[in-house]
């Protein structure tokens, strides 16, 4: 067994995951005079968790034949670091996203993650988190009519 086995195996096994989780997670749309108004909301997303988890089976049948160093053996405390404090925070952001809405949870991520990974100047990050989250929200809910999480009481 080598790295790329079991992140083949790790792959499959998250696929079956999310195809058998999408269905409850992705509200049926309402009948229109008693018929569905087209395709099942659940259909595309099971589409891409069955093409992932092909790709699993694919890449576990092409992992037999690599001879690769496992290099996650050669990563220093540093990177463990960096990559263990993102996930925490992207975990944050995704249950902050609807108590705080989409501006001000991005904001906080995108402000935290860049004093952590170093920029210190903070008049620019403050700048960047606040316009870069606020532009995407008016692009995304006026332009493209997509639903965003909404600051409390707005």
């Amino acid at each position: 067994m080598n790295f790329n086995r079991v992140s083949a195996i790790g792959f499959v096994g998250f696929s079956v995951f999310l195809f058998l989780i999408i269905p409850t997670q992705i509200e049926k749309p309402l009948l229109i005079l008693g018929q569905s108004p087209g395709l099942d909301p659940a259909l595309f997303p099971q589409i891409v968790a069955a093409a992932f988890g092909g790709l699993g089976v694919w890449y576990f049948f092409k992992s037999r034949k690599m001879a690769e160093p496992n290099g996650l053996r050669a990563l220093d405390r540093e990177a463990i670091v960096n990559v263990s404090v993102s996930v925490v925070v992207f975990i944050a952001y995704a249950l902050l996203m609807e108590p705080l809405g989409f501006v001000p949870s991005s904001t906080l991520m995108i402000f935290g993650l860049s004093v952590f990974y170093g920029v210190r100047n903070y008049l620019l990050v403050a700048a960047v988190s606040i316009a870069v989250p606020s532009m995407t929200y008016f692009i995304f809910t006026k332009g493209l009519k997509v639903f965003l999480p909404e600051m409390p009481g707005l």
